[in-house]
């Protein structure tokens, strides 16, 4: 099988010829074995000295012993033997643009990769976004870091190695993980009940699960919001009486079909969801982004063809008026179902990869703090191109202006098709 970096070059912009990365490669002793892995893909050292506008996070040595061997990366990585799985590692470490670490800022900057759909070995594809998978680039402090799948962190311990006019390179302490389907996130994150009210919902479509055993069509390049735990706790009353329809309305309002939705991209706009009607957002100046009533408490969950915001609350379909926020309320006093009351035991149980071993059990400091948006103090940035033709992006571009309705299907990512 040939995989999609046999046509980086076209992907990535225009070609010239930068250098020999291989040569580069070898001469930083701890990356070695970056250079090892790039060797068995044939022709990938070439094409990726010839691309331009294009920035690579490469693992040192330590980081790559850090991977586990129990999953098709670690695997490949130890084994040496399945270049597809090793060339959907290293394509989900080669950004498309050109990101100094100088232009980095504390509000993450959520960019894609070179990962694609083409990347399918028998157990698993390793992404689906429409035009690559995506990571997140953000300043912590006095470091740099890459935000990517199941929570992870990788903090840049060498920046800015040039190799020509178009290529950028960081060394990084952490291999970057592909983000997981939406319910594997779900349950390894401790969200068990909206898992089994999606399992409940029956609404026909998957999530990113693949096999025989699946059931309903994928969707891809889609936003969700993800209540807590104690948000479903809330209205346990509603949902006790609520039949199947009801279920299907309620979960589908929580999902944008066709927009990746980044947090840095919001503004006070309305975005049409999967259930018909019009989600309202609604950013404020203290930096707190809100859907309808429910606030945005862990933004940029990046998954494997989506992006997870969890919220505090459930939100119902529905009109919703921005000015009847109250944002210095508990979530208890901000239901949706103004008469919902606790239950002891929600109507629905069954959960989704159950058997699964993984759990997120510390969530790294850094998404529990970083900004979800650019407030007035904050740096949004925006692309420049300098003198020699190379895009630099600073910041968080794309940034939708406050009543943007109308571009928001174009501004807000990538076009996909739902089914």
């Amino acid at each position: 099988m040939r995989v999609s970096l046999w046509s980086l070059a076209a992907m990535a912009g225009a070609c010239m010829a930068q250098g020999d990365i291989a040569a580069l490669l070898a001469s930083q002793e701890d990356l070695s074995t970056l250079l090892e892995l790039v060797g068995l893909v044939p022709g990938l050292a070439d094409t990726l000295a010839a691309a331009s506008n294009i920035t690579i996070v490469a693992p040192t040595n330590e980081a790559f012993a850090k991977v586990p061997r129990n999953i098709p990366e670690g695997e490949a990585i130890e084994q040496k033997n399945d270049t597809v799985a090793i060339g959907a590692l290293l394509a989900n470490h080669v950004f498309k643009g050109v990101y100094p670490s100088d232009v980095i800022t504390d509000v993450p900057t959520f960019a894609q990769t070179l990962l694609d759909i083409s990347y399918i070995i028998d157990r698993q594809p390793f992404s689906n976004f429409t035009g690559g998978a995506y990571n997140g680039l953000v300043k912590n402090g006095d470091d740099v870091c890459i935000i990517s799948g199941e929570q992870t962190i990788s903090t840049v311990t060498e920046a800015n190695i040039k190799l020509g006019e178009g290529i950028t390179i960081h060394k990084i302490d952490t291999v970057l993980s592909f983000g997981a389907p939406f319910q594997l996130f779900t349950f390894r994150g401790g969200y068990l009940n909206m898992n089994a009210a999606l399992e409940a919902a029956h609404l026909n479509f998957a999530f990113g699960e693949t096999g025989a055993d699946v059931q309903g069509l994928n969707i891809s390049d889609y936003t969700i919001f993800v209540p807590t735990d104690e948000a479903f706790e809330n209205i346990g009353s509603i949902l006790a009486s609520a039949n199947l329809e009801t279920l299907q309305s309620v979960l589908s309002y929580h999902i944008i079909p066709n927009n990746v939705i980044f947090s840095p991209s919001l503004g006070n706009v309305t975005v049409p969801s999967l259930q018909g009607e019009d989600l309202t957002i609604t950013v404020l100046p203290d930096g707190s982004a809100w859907v309808n009533n429910a606030r945005i408490v862990f933004p940029n969950n990046i998954l494997y063809n989506g992006v997870a915001h969890v919220i505090d609350n459930v939100i119902a379909p529905g009109s919703f008026d921005r000015a009847s926020l109250k944002p210095s309320a508990p979530a208890s006093e901000r239901l949706a179902f103004p008469s919902a009351t606790p239950v002891a035991s929600l109507p629905f149980s069954s959960i989704s990869f159950a058997t699964d071993l993984m759990a997120y059990t510390t969530t790294p400091e850094l998404l529990k703090t970083v900004a979800a948006i650019a407030t007035p103090t904050g740096n949004a940035g925006a692309a420049t191109t300098t003198s020699s033709g190379v895009t630099e992006f600073t910041g968080s571009a794309n940034a939708v202006l406050p009543g943007a309705v109308a571009a928001v299907v174009g501004a807000f990512g990538v076009a996909g098709a739902l089914i």
